[in-house]
């Protein structure tokens, strides 16, 4: 039997992904773009000191911050002696040449600065630095 109406193909159901493809490569943009601008948010606040002869050092350091009443502070928690020395001791282990920042404030107690820059030395590390900024 003949029917009147000409035969309908079946559409299969797809799935457009190219709206798919273009979002997900937005968000890939925005998670790159947005983690470059992500800096160490686990510093305290301190005033350094401007030098005229600053230079920059490698990122790969650990910073050892004095705040004005002279508490030490490592990774924005403060710190006790001991445990100071343990962890230069940790991060010196395979190698004492690795770079030691002090970042100290620069109405800090000089004494402090100095029994903390002692701690350090006697910890076995070498390669020691203070941080300042440069002069504009």
């Amino acid at each position: 039997m003949k029917s009147l109406l000409p035969k309908r193909k079946k559409n299969r159901p797809q799935i457009v992904v190219t709206n798919l493809i273009d979002v997900v490569l937005l968000l890939v943009f925005f998670f790159m773009i947005t983690s470059s601008f992500a800096t160490n948010k686990e510093k305290v606040p301190v005033n350094v000191p401007k030098a005229s002869n600053s230079s920059s050092v490698e990122k790969d350091n650990m910073t050892v911050q004095i705040g004005k009443n002279g508490f030490v502070f490592i990774a924005g928690k403060q710190i006790e002696t001991n445990a100071l020395i343990e962890q230069i001791k940790v991060w010196t282990k395979n190698s004492p040449d690795r770079p030691i920042l002090i970042e100290a404030d620069k109405d800090a107690n000089y004494g402090r600065i100095v029994t903390v820059l002692d701690q350090i030395r006697s910890s076995g590390a070498s390669n020691i630095g203070l941080t300042t900024l440069p002069i504009k």
